[in-house]
């Protein structure tokens, strides 16, 4: 019987963030448990985890020319040394998962000649794909829109219980806490690159509310270009802790009864965890969830980030009383259930099955 073989193309770094890594995480901790072989294919972008990919146990292929677009010099460059990688395994059977913004339907039609299978997770739909399976999990992304970009015959999976959260995410929901309706602990993270340095303006925010004392954890990550400024800052601050890089942030969230934060796929990992937040776009592609959770009324929308100042923070904050906590926890909490990453999971193992037919 031939090996069988899940490849992920995936980037992260200063300009893509840590998001589509931490996605790609929570379906390889369930596809590597049905004897598919898991590796990686990631660029040595400035501020990449590819050392956190290899610690958490998976092989990964490094890329080092940088992606700067979907001009043929860039995607046929990365498709060719994309290709040359896969034909090490060419006597096995190669699935291809792509979870990328700037690769699009001539990379995939390259790729396509290596591999039984084409996997997109693109919730952006930014460009034309040509794939087997397509995730997106925008709950309103219009069938004119997907008919343009995508084929006939493509598998869809769409709409928000297709979210993709990890497995340590999973495991804490079981023993979330219900709020008190107090702020007592608030729970900061920006991702792992904060351009904007939003986590300061909040930090700013928090020492000017002197009429209540928080708990307060930060979260940042090997991608951070404020790092030092953010570590001397939390110092100045009484009960508050800084966390490099976590191995667990779900642990820390779940302390928290508020949290302030970036949109895309954090939006949901506040969510499973019942956690009302305050939240900045960060980019273009956060809209979507930022626009979704706040028409749900999960988070408190600030719009994007680079137009704040830590008074729009500092409003923010105080705007929380205990009846809108316990409402956003609530709404929370029935949003999404958790499973996307194991429909999927499903999803990809169907397709293996049918390629053996």
């Amino acid at each position: 019987m031939k090996q069988k073989n899940l490849f992920i193309r995936v980037d992260s770094g200063l300009d893509v963030g840590l998001g589509h890594v931490m996605r790609c995480f929570a379906i390889a901790e369930i596809i590597k448990k049905i004897n598919l072989n898991i590796y990686f294919i990631s660029r040595k972008n400035k501020g990449n985890i590819i050392k956190k990919i290899e610690k958490s146990g998976y092989a990964v292929f490094s890329l080092n020319s940088t992606l700067l677009g979907l001009s043929k010099s860039h995607w046929k460059n990365d498709a060719t040394k994309t290709i040359r990688i896969i034909k090490k395994f060419e006597n096995q059977e190669n699935f291809l998962l792509l979870d990328n913004y700037e690769l699009g339907k001539m990379w995939e039609t390259d790729l396509k000649s290596v591999v039984s299978k084409l996997i997109v997770i693109d919730d952006f739909l930014n460009r034309v794909h040509n794939c087997d399976l397509f995730i997106n999990q925008n709950i309103n992304t219009s069938k004119n829109l997907l008919d343009r970009k995508i084929p006939k015959n493509c598998k869809k999976l769409l709409g928000l219980e297709y979210v993709l959260l990890r497995k340590e995410f999973m495991d804490i929901k079981k023993i979330v806490k219900k709020h008190s309706g107090e702020v007592n602990r608030i729970f900061i993270s920006f991702g792992g690159s904060d351009k904007n340095n939003e986590v300061s303006k909040v930090l700013k925010a928090i020492k000017k509310i002197s009429t209540k004392k928080f708990f307060v954890d930060v979260i940042i990550g090997k991608s951070d270009k404020n790092t030092k400024k953010i570590k001397e800052m939390c110092l100045k601050i009484d009960n508050c802790t800084c966390h490099y890089q976590p191995k667990n942030i779900a642990k820390i969230m779940k302390k928290a009864d508020l949290g302030i934060g970036a949109g895309g796929m954090m939006i949901w990992e506040r969510c499973i965890l019942g956690l009302p937040s305050i939240v900045s776009i960060m980019a273009k592609n956060q809209e979507y969830s930022v626009n979704t959770a706040s028409k749900f009324g999960c988070i408190r929308n600030l719009g994007q980030a680079g137009k704040l100042s830590s008074k729009d923070y500092f409003n923010a904050i105080k705007f929380f009383n205990s009846k809108k906590l316990t409402e956003m926890q609530n709404n929370c909490i029935k949003l999404i259930d958790g499973k996307g990453a194991e429909r999927v999971a499903k999803q990809i193992s169907l397709l293996r099955m049918i390629n053996n037919e």
